[in-house]
């Protein structure tokens, strides 16, 4: 524009009229017409392709953000996050493979006592929030490299490492215990209990096996009444100590 401008003075100046033919008179607006027109083209597009270009960084972001939030979904369960079952058996099956390699491993399950009669008698929504509270407490007292599930319904898993058998069961008797202590205004202050089943990795069992043993010690800790940690060691025995 600014050049156009500039040809109208030259234009209307009889000094430089002498020095432009028919030709220029003519072409050189021809061409500054064109250059202007072509340079308004190459501002629109690349205001154009920098405007694309961030919708599509944007959207790459979002569908990131998606993936990530679809994948964690897939893994936790909703109600606890905590790992659901199906992601809790990959660990199992992973972290059995390490363990024959030398790692120390053991495997707890935690199921709340008398759950049914929560539901039936508070209602599920009552039960929900039991289950969110119990799950709150398994995540505050393990360590960062343990690995806690919602198995089922009321029931828990927990892959404990790097750690001796003795600790191991320190630690779920301190979950134990936490939950034993814990008054619920749902449930009109009164508290709930847990049973729990504990086993350390033998290299003498499967892991199915070893599951269903840890499941064993968790049925004798119900049969035997309730609220405490029966180990494989109390079932040789033939000895359940409530702590």
């Amino acid at each position: 524009m600014m050049q156009m401008m500039g040809y109208l003075l030259v234009l209307f100046d009889p000094f430089y009229r002498l020095y432009l033919s028919s030709f220029d008179m003519v072409s050189i607006p021809a061409f500054l017409i064109l250059g202007t027109y072509v340079a308004q083209v190459i501002v629109t597009s690349g205001v154009e392709v920098l405007v694309d270009l961030q919708a599509s960084m944007l959207a790459k972001q979002d569908l990131i953000v998606r993936n990530a939030i679809m994948t964690k979904q897939s893994k936790t369960d909703g109600l606890t996050n905590l790992y659901n079952q199906s992601s809790f058996k990959d660990y199992y099956e992973k972290a059995f493979e390490y363990a024959n390699s030398g790692m120390s491993m053991h495997l707890a399950l935690i199921d709340i006592d008398d759950f049914k009669s929560i539901n039936d008698t508070y209602g599920h929504r009552v039960g929900d929030i039991i289950l969110e509270k119990v799950s709150l407490i398994i995540q505050e007292t393990i360590t960062s490299s343990d690995i806690a599930a919602r198995y089922g319904g009321e029931e828990f898993a927990l892959l404990m490492f790097e750690q001796s058998f003795k600790q191991a069961y320190a630690l779920v008797e301190r979950i134990r215990q936490k939950i034993a202590l814990m008054g619920h205004l749902e449930l009109g202050g009164a508290s709930i209990t847990v049973s729990i089943g504990l086993k350390s990795y033998n290299p003498n069992l499967s892991k199915d096996k070893l599951f269903e043993e840890v499941d064993a010690c968790l049925y004798a800790a119900k049969r035997t009444g309730k609220n405490k940690t029966v180990t494989s060691l109390d079932l040789t025995s033939s000895f359940v100590e409530k702590i």
